[in-house]
């Protein structure tokens, strides 16, 4: 399964969540979903920041941050941050069986990096039942 193989009402309840998550977060400057593979799910951004290139380049992040948590004996990353001048984006694995997709939160500098983390995880939680929802309902024989 990829972006190009869901089914359209798995799509848009992917963007409700992304559009929910950026209303929670008054700090927040955009909100993507994107696959593992770098192919963009769901976006709601405020900038000029262009979300199929940041999705482009979400997977390559996360499995970065793996190796590194590999590589240091530190174990399974649980999620990757950047912190800019400008800003943070805070990319997080969407915890369901399949290790599919990554919610992604664009933030300004002064947010609470807590509250980031705690709405951003709340968002990748939702995900993952819809995303396990959806794999058992494919599954399950006719």
């Amino acid at each position: 399964m990829n972006a190009r193989t869901m089914p359209l009402e798995l799509v848009t309840a992917f963007d409700y969540e992304i559009r929910q998550l950026h209303a929670r977060l008054s700090g927040a400057i955009g909100c993507m979903l994107a696959t593992t593979d770098g192919r963009r799910v769901a976006a709601v951004v405020d900038n000029e920041a262009d979300p199929q290139r940041v999705s482009a380049m979400v997977g390559s992040i996360v499995a970065l941050g793996e190796t590194i948590g590999r590589e240091v004996m530190i174990g399974r990353t649980q999620f990757v941050a950047v912190s800019a001048e400008g800003g943070m984006i805070l990319l997080q694995r969407v915890p369901a069986r399949r290790d599919l997709l990554v919610v992604g939160t664009l933030a300004r500098h002064n947010t609470n990096l807590g509250i980031l983390l705690h709405e951003t995880g709340i968002t990748a939680t939702a995900a993952a039942a819809l995303l396990d929802g959806w794999l058992d309902a494919s599954e399950t024989p006719s």
